[in-house]
């Protein structure tokens, strides 16, 4: 059929974007960067529960901690789950990272309910931006970068798994 835009709570004002799902597609994550003024927006990623042929009402994941009216401009996105929903890698300009936007991930706690605080994916960030992460079924990481040199711009990487959370260096595709 014809695409047609998902409708409130999901869509706001507010620019929505990319999306990923869990496993069985009960779950959605996505990233909302919500405007505040002309000047300033902040990016976080937010999880909706599927009802009926929509999604209900949105919850933020609060990856960054943001204190009501503070001045944070950290952006945190493009969220990807992995194949058994355990963990959710995605890009961010927060404190503690290499510089730009670095990958980062968090692990899911079905006891809790809840995610972890976000590790850095150290060995796979550069000076430059890390961006648009995708996890494989098989577990090796896809992701954009301009800090590695290559052909120019925001080039695709490949990052293979060696075990949890590890990777061996990437090389371009």
């Amino acid at each position: 059929g014809s695409p047609a835009p998902l409708k409130l709570p999901v869509n706001t004002p507010s620019h929505e974007a990319a999306a990923c799902f869990n496993k069985d597609f009960s779950m959605m994550y996505y990233t909302l960067c919500k405007y505040e003024n002309k000047d300033r927006y902040a990016c976080d990623i937010l999880a909706a529960k599927k009802s009926g042929a929509g999604y209900g009402e949105p919850t933020n994941l609060n990856l960054i901690p943001r204190e009501q009216g503070g001045d944070d401009s950290s952006r945190v996105g493009h969220p990807t789950i992995s194949a058994d929903d355990k963990y959710m890698v995605f890009s961010s300009n927060m404190p503690g990272g290499k510089g730009g936007k670095d990958l980062w991930y968090v692990t899911y706690d079905k006891k809790s309910d809840s995610w972890s605080k976000p590790t850095n994916l150290t060995a796979l960030n550069s000076a430059g931006d890390e961006m648009f992460p995708y996890l494989a079924k098989d577990g090796n990481l896809y992701f954009s970068t301009n800090g590695r040199g290559g052909f120019g711009g925001l080039d695709i990487f490949k990052a293979e798994k060696t075990g949890d959370m590890t990777f061996n260096a990437p090389t371009a595709m």
